[in-house]
């Protein structure tokens, strides 16, 4: 899991090392005329002859005072255009900046962010667009409070990996412009596409918006549903069929030994985990056909509609759990 460094030390530390990182590897170094709609100004950049960093610390006289950061192509003569800025608040993370770190629980490995909302005023450079075009995958990362922040990883900003995978960054911000100037962004498909697009982002990310905490209580309290599940089954047992279960499988229930009930609990109904407990059930359900399978999912979670159809093309049922105080109650 991803969690918002959101102390101002540990921003701090990301953003020494992201920067000694790329000093590493982009030696060179000059002060050039930077240019971005609609001033410029003389800073010192570093380069490696093909891509361009520069790096200002936070103005404490700022709103918000916070680390700017400004990526492009780089060229010999002529003032430097800026591709992408990755800019991140110092002392907060408020969301018109468009970075941010986010720390691996796992590993401790600190990786730079960005939201997808590349600028440029041109029109159709938008945060949609970029994310439909470049096909990015977007990583949720929770706050201290439980919020869930959506998220491009850019870069890791402490490996020798980190100047590649910047500079692939860069790239493809670069060629998304190219291609909104040159058209490609605005065709019936792709604008068709872009509007799919977008209504599943805005899906997930309504639906990310759940407090963590209560995600965190239907993980930690898996075991009761389950053992609630098969309360609430036993009780329809009939003598000829078995309860059964196993690391795959949540729930089953077995009739002369083969498998006639196959269910499946999930804590949320996001679309991903709807996609995964679909393809468990599909694949745990080796009765030719003959099995009943159902996901369980928490009270009050909508599925999205075409998911919803799907399920019951493939005669999926849906249980229902809610959690209360000392149980947990199994619905129809």
């Amino acid at each position: 899991m991803l969690t918002l460094i959101e102390s101002h030390k540990g921003k701090v530390e990301a953003h020494r090392d992201l920067e000694v990182s790329l000093l590493r590897a982009w030696r060179k170094r000059q002060a050039r005329i930077v240019s971005f709609r609609p001033d410029s100004v003389e800073m010192p950049i570093h380069h490696n002859g093909r891509f361009w960093f520069g790096s200002r610390p936070p103005n404490r006289d700022d709103t918000t005072p916070r680390y700017w950061n400004p990526f492009g192509a780089y060229r010999e003569k002529g003032n430097l255009r800026i591709a992408v800025e990755i800019n991140v608040p110092i002392d907060s993370n408020k969301k018109r900046a468009k970075g941010f770190f986010a720390r691996d629980m796992e590993t401790g490995a600190v990786y730079l962010m960005h939201d997808g909302g590349v600028g440029g005023g041109q029109k159709g450079v938008s945060k949609h667009n970029f994310l439909w075009w470049s096909d990015a995958r977007l990583a949720p990362i929770v706050s201290e409070q439980g919020e869930t922040r959506l998220g491009i990883v850019v870069a890791p900003v402490k490996s020798l990996s980190t100047p590649d995978h910047i500079a692939r960054f860069i790239q493809k911000v670069i060629d998304f412009k190219q291609a909104t100037k040159d058209g490609e962004t605005d065709s019936p498909q792709a604008r068709r596409e872009q509007g799919t697009f977008k209504d599943y982002y805005d899906e997930f990310t309504g639906k990310k918006r759940r407090r963590r905490v209560a995600e965190i209580e239907y993980i930690s309290r898996h075991g009761d549903i389950v053992r609630a599940l098969q309360e609430w089954r036993q009780r329809r047992t009939k003598s000829h069929e078995k309860i059964v279960k196993n690391a795959y499988v949540d729930l089953g229930v077995q009739a002369q030994g083969t498998l006639r009930e196959l269910y499946e609990v999930k804590t949320n109904s996001d679309r991903q985990t709807l996609y995964s407990a679909i393809g468990q059930v599909f694949v745990h359900d080796e009765s030719s056909g003959k099995c009943r399978r159902f996901l369980v999912l928490p009270s009050g979670d909508r599925i999205p509609d075409d998911v919803s159809r799907a399920l019951k093309r493939a005669s999926i049922g849906v249980l229902r759990f809610r959690l209360e105080a000392n149980n947990v109650r199994i619905l129809k």
